[in-house]
């Protein structure tokens, strides 16, 4: 059957208006795969151009990576001259990807965690758009940070391998340490703690702090369950799944939020949602009782004496790694820093 030269024209006329139109919901309003690809590309070709920080290996980082990583840094720390301590943690963690990529044919690929784990991010949106902004204003399509985040696992995967060995804990080291430590071996204070997390990193203070506030409201008013509001609006991924709780925490050693009110005389009161702001943003803080300290059983003390030895072990190991290595990259002259 022949077609008349009227409906080959307007069969392709569909075609090519079918493409043009998938193009431009891909492009501008779906952020589709080739809008992923060519933000993608975008990226890459700013931070080529961009001039370099640091080479470590021919492994360049240009001075786009090197201030992004300064301005995290800067608000975990809350110091402002953080310039050496961006350089030594790029170095490193370059020495560790390339080591990493190495031994690429040992290690597992961990894509499809590293799709878990983004899964589970990106719920924390409100929805997809809101998602695809938030990696947006990190410089990742969803595809990238997946990359990413896979071969984050990598290098952690390879690091916990060479570590392995020389962080094992024997018996008789466990009972000459409890035998120094005597009449320090106490259970310290320690109480439930769970939290709903608004981060205010790159975001406006206030805005971030009227939202914990609202949030409060809700659980104040009984509108909506700790559980349900700190899956949907906590900014931990990690805890927000579970209900926002963060464990048993201890008066000491001091744990990730010892800067905020959980212990002494100003604690925060048992069973109360309340706000409390820290350098990494608000926290909404619902703690349990505080539970006095006691003396601890050998079944409990051995277990965390084996283990404070092996992260110490292991501190030790790392750093020795990072100083062998970087040693090693300066006396073959790859490690290379520019003055911007």
């Amino acid at each position: 059957m022949k077609l008349s030269r009227l409906k080959i024209f307007a069969l392709k006329l569909a075609l090519y208006s079918g493409g043009l139109l998938y193009l431009a919901i891909d492009l501008f309003a779906w952020h589709g795969p080739l809008w992923g690809m060519l933000y993608e590309r975008e990226q890459k070709r700013a931070a080529e151009k961009a001039p370099t920080a640091i080479s470590v290996y021919g492994d360049r980082i240009s001075t786009i990576q090197f201030n992004r990583r300064a301005a995290e840094l800067r608000a975990i720390s809350g110091k402002e001259d953080i310039n050496a301590l961006t350089e030594q943690d790029l170095i490193t963690n370059a020495l560790l990807r390339i080591r990493a990529k190495y031994n690429d044919t040992r290690i597992p690929d961990f894509i499809e965690e590293a799709k878990a784990e983004t899964a589970a991010l990106l719920t924390r949106a409100a929805n997809e758009d809101q998602a695809e902004e938030w990696l947006s204003n990190h410089g990742y399509t969803k595809e990238s940070f997946t990359a990413k985040l896979a071969a984050v696992m990598r290098e952690q995967y390879y690091l916990e391998n060479l570590l392995r060995e020389h962080t094992e804990t024997s018996d008789a080291e466990v009972e000459s340490m409890a035998g120094q430590l005597g009449e320090y071996l106490v259970m310290p204070e320690k109480r439930q703690v769970r939290h709903i997390f608004f981060s205010t990193l790159y975001k406006n203070k206030d805005a971030v702090k009227a939202q914990a506030e609202q949030v409060l409201q809700q659980l104040l008013n009984h509108t909506a369950t700790f559980d349900a509001l700190a899956e949907q609006h906590s900014a931990d991924a990690r805890t927000a799944r579970h209900g926002g709780d963060l464990g048993t925490l201890y008066a000491y050693p001091p744990h990730p939020l010892a800067e905020l009110p959980l212990f002494g005389p100003d604690a925060i009161p048992a069973d109360t949602p309340t706000l409390v702001h820290s350098k990494w943003g608000w926290h909404i803080i619902l703690a349990g009782p505080i539970q006095e300290p006691r003396p601890l059983t050998p079944e409990e003390y051995k277990e965390s004496i084996r283990t404070a030895i092996s992260n110490y072990k292991r501190g030790a190991a790392i750093n020795s790694w990072i100083e062998a290595n970087v040693n090693e990259a300066n006396k073959k002259n790859r490690i290379k820093t520019y003055n911007e």
